[in-house]
């Protein structure tokens, strides 16, 4: 029962015009916030030349609501979801909610996570949406600082690991993604593929790199994460070294992969559910988890997330509640993680055909809820280096 709202039929020039003297001035955080990754924008809302159409060979989930699930069928009225996931990537979770509850009407508003995070604070004086479900912790931590969440108690989300959500539970992750290596297997072999993110630096990779840009969320967190487990002079020469080696830069992880599978160019830094996109769609396509070994940096990783809105009370406060709950139940989050291949931020719940689990990774040593306070840093290194 959710329907899919354009977003700018709700969106006018002014909204645009904010946002543009907001980047300019340096003015409120979400302004300045790095564009969502790329392929949680569907084509018809992506405000800017970088944002990348959602993925249509997504998989949407089939998995059913089991009736231990299908419990509460007694709250009835509408929802409305700002979310910076692609219809693929979101529908199939909406679904099963829809199973469970019914008579809950779900209004989907997508667009990037610098159009709607500008949008979720224009708004606090008069709300117009209830949740806010996103693909960037940096996005989600931002907003937090700028008091737009509703401090939540729920048990599950505090039972979720403390760098994976708020203090005061007002956000909360929901999966992880992994920043892996994906290569062509016709053109490499996994032997040659670097072991470490610090070796995409090496001139021998020159041309032959596929990575995203500076305005998506997941890379300008992998600056970020690396000026804390590096430092920043060594990181600032590490994006250098990209930039130097003709490393091709786009806003769309789904352009990178396609690339790779095309052989157009030989590797590229994704996460890791882009590989088992392009693997599901028969690419000749392999897989390197980097920094493993016991003197390197660990596996880096991001996160989606989801935050009630302020301004939501009463029986809406119910409704987004009972949404909130149900992405971090055993259903929800069986049919979110598996469809889109991510790892549940809730545990013992079954991965997605032939995904390891994080547990078989050695993790780099970062607080995700964190990351944000390096930002400022990670944008000077953007300027100082040219990095698109």
């Amino acid at each position: 029962m959710n329907r899919v709202h354009n977003p700018f039929r709700w969106v006018c020039g002014l909204a645009l015009v904010c946002v543009l003297m907001l980047t300019a001035c340096g003015g409120a955080p979400a302004a300045s916030m790095p564009t969502t990754e790329a392929t949680d924008v569907t084509p018809t809302e992506a405000p800017t030349p970088t944002a990348e159409p959602p993925p249509t060979e997504e998989v949407t989930p089939t998995t059913e609501v089991t009736p231990a699930d299908a419990t509460n069928g007694d709250l009835s009225s509408e929802l409305v979801l700002y979310t910076t996931r692609s219809e693929a990537l979101i529908n199939g979770v909406l679904e099963a909610f829809n199973q469970q509850y019914p008579d809950i009407e779900v209004v989907v508003v997508s667009g990037s996570n610098s159009e709607l995070g500008t949008r979720i604070l224009e708004e606090l004086a008069n709300p117009q949406a209830h949740v806010f479900v996103n693909s960037d912790t940096l996005t989600m931590e931002d907003l937090a600082e700028n008091g737009v969440f509703i401090p939540n108690d729920s048990e599950l989300i505090q039972s979720i690991p403390e760098q994976y959500r708020a203090d005061d539970g007002s956000w909360a992750a929901l999966t992880l993604r992994g920043r892996v290596l994906m290569y062509n297997t016709d053109l490499l072999n996994e032997e040659d593929v670097p072991t470490s993110l610090t070796e995409l630096a090496d001139p021998q990779w020159s041309g032959r790199i596929g990575s995203a840009d500076s305005t998506n969320g997941a890379m300008m967190a992998t600056i970020v994460a690396l000026n804390r487990l590096l430092d920043e002079e060594t990181t600032t020469a590490w994006m250098q070294g990209l930039v130097d080696n003709n490393t091709f830069f786009s806003g769309s992880h789904t352009d990178i992969r396609q690339a790779v599978g095309a052989g157009e160019f030989e590797l590229g830094l994704v996460n890791h559910y882009y590989y088992y996109l392009s693997l599901a769609e028969g690419a000749p396509v392999g897989i390197v988890w980097p920094d493993q070994g016991d003197d390197q940096l660990g596996l880096i990783v991001n996160s989606t997330n989801i935050g009630i809105l302020q301004g939501v009370e009463d029986e809406t406060l119910e409704l987004a509640q009972a949404f909130v709950d149900f992405m971090l139940s055993e259903t929800g989050q069986r049919v979110y993680s598996q469809g889109n291949y991510e790892w549940p931020i809730m545990p013992d719940i079954p991965l997605a055909e032939d995904v390891p689990a994080p547990e078989d990774f050695r993790l780099a040593d970062i607080n995700l809820k964190t990351l944000v306070e390096g930002l400022p840093t990670a944008r000077a290194q953007v300027q100082e280096t040219g990095m698109p």
